[in-house]
């Protein structure tokens, strides 16, 4: 049996993922709509069709983080964003917990899942 007061990787992960995705969310938000000031290109509206697949993807994927976050007894209480980075204070299994990512952390870690999210679909298409 795991002590409940230290929180587990897969718990951290999941808090850490569950604080990202918002963030990319409003990044390909804005991305998007200076796209869309190009409609008449093609390739703009093929880069805005595939920027709303991911959009989609990250929607589903904080959906699947919600449900775990309940089954394991996780909630963010607290999220702040300044210039230095993001501060998440959170509870898990009745216990709170806080991290900082700093900002050069946090563009990693975006660029990493939406490398993730980008290559989703295409994997699923080559095992069809």
């Amino acid at each position: 049996m795991t002590n409940s007061m230290i929180e587990t990787e897969e718990d951290i992960q999941i808090i850490k993922e569950y604080t990202l995705l918002p963030i990319l969310l409003d990044m390909l938000a804005r991305d998007i709509q200076e796209l869309s000031l190009h409609q008449n290109k093609l390739i703009y509206n093929l880069v805005i069709f595939n920027l709303k697949k991911i959009e989609n993807s990250i929607h589903l994927e904080l959906k699947m983080l919600r449900s775990k976050m309940r089954q394991y007894h996780i909630q963010v209480l607290h999220t702040t964003m300044n210039t230095l980075g993001v501060e998440v204070e959170y509870r898990v299994r009745g216990y709170i917990h806080h991290f900082r990512m700093l900002r050069s952390l946090v563009k990693a870690e975006l660029m990493i899942l939406l490398t993730r999210l980008w290559e989703a679909p295409r994997d699923e298409e080559r095992t069809r």
